[in-house]
């Protein structure tokens, strides 16, 4: 049986040279197709960000027009049904782009051997606001993050918070407005689905109490539309800080990590370790300085189960229950809220 050959220009076939369809590559390329490009490619593209609409949503496919275009080409357009029979890997690469046509090389492989070809189509190109861009423009949204602190503003955690979200390129393009406000910081997003993921990163990185809610928004298409407002409060607690458990415990506040906190009730000198879901299901409240005064003394001694410490400063006497016996002429330190005293130290 005879080796097969080329019908245009005769070369015979060879292990690099495969006859395809009659045609050496050389020839194959000149006379036909390895991918039915369409005469012309339509694409719609935001004028802001330079989204692409594609398969019914916007995707980031690039900043540059023969970016956009070859992600275009290569994932709507390179179909099996486009494709020459018996080409494997065929892929387009974007070398020119102007004059409204898109010159591109096309390479395939066909029984191990690479072919190119170099083909050109027109283009349009149509402009427009992606729905995010259009939101950002009009300060539209559809959910509300309100970042808030137990006791005063905490800028620096602010700082933090946002840094954690900033690590997520989802939620960053989710986003349409960063606001600091008095109270703290407000964050306005596209997606409601996005603004409950970052209220659980951030519930489960800092403790925070969420709170949800909707505020009628008019209707869409005939049914009712409502906007997510998420609260997220924030303990803002660290080592040394004074809390008020419930109604009437007062804590000093030991250790604190992402998962718990260890305080000191100082009504009974008692240890706890408190979720922050316990803690905010108890109800507490961080003591500002104003509120309470923390006095230096000396322990005289012990009468009746109390501790009598004198104020260095003024002479004062107290008498307070101890949670740890220290020796007289120990150092001390008590605390004085709305009249009652307590052993701090």
């Amino acid at each position: 049986m005879g080796r097969r050959f080329c019908v245009r220009c005769g070369v015979l076939e060879s292990s690099d040279r495969p006859i395809i369809d009659g045609l050496c590559p050389k020839c194959f390329t000149k006379e036909r197709s390895i991918v039915n490009l369409p005469s012309k490619i339509e694409i719609t593209v935001c004028s802001s960000c330079y989204a692409l609409y594609f398969m019914g949503k916007w995707v980031n496919a690039g900043l540059r027009l023969d970016e956009i275009l070859e992600y275009y080409i290569n994932n709507a357009l390179m179909k099996r049904e486009n494709i020459y029979p018996g080409f494997r890997d065929v892929r387009a690469q974007v070398i020119r782009v102007g004059g409204g046509k898109v010159e591109v090389i096309v390479k395939g492989t066909y029984r191990g051997v690479t072919l190119s070809q170099r083909m050109i189509t027109d283009v349009r190109v149509t402009y427009r606001l992606c729905p995010r861009c259009l939101k950002v423009k009009t300060g539209g949204y559809e959910a509300l993050i309100q970042i808030r602190f137990e006791g005063s503003v905490d800028k620096r955690l602010g700082r933090e918070v946002l840094e954690l979200i900033s690590r997520y390129k989802r939620i960053v393009s989710s986003i349409t407005d960063i606001e600091e406000v008095k109270e703290g910081l407000n964050i306005k997003l596209m997606s409601q689905g996005v603004a409950r993921q970052i209220a659980n990163i951030i519930r489960k990185k800092f403790g925070a109490k969420v709170v949800h809610s909707w505020t009628n928004a008019g209707y869409v298409s005939g049914k009712r539309h409502s906007k997510l407002t998420i609260s997220l409060r924030l303990p803002t607690l660290r080592g040394g800080d004074i809390v008020l458990l419930g109604e009437k415990d007062i804590a000093l506040v030991i250790d604190v990590s992402e998962s718990y906190v260890k305080l000191l009730r100082l009504n009974d000198g008692k240890e706890v370790k408190l979720s922050y879901d316990s803690l905010w299901s108890k109800g507490f409240r961080k003591l500002t300085s104003k509120e309470y005064v923390i006095v230096k003394g000396k322990i005289l001694g012990y009468e009746g189960g109390y501790a009598v410490i004198q104020e260095i400063a003024s002479g004062n006497i107290y008498r307070v229950r101890p949670h740890k016996l220290k020796d007289p002429g120990s150092d001390a330190e008590v605390l004085i809220y709305k009249g009652e005293v307590y052993l701090l130290r």
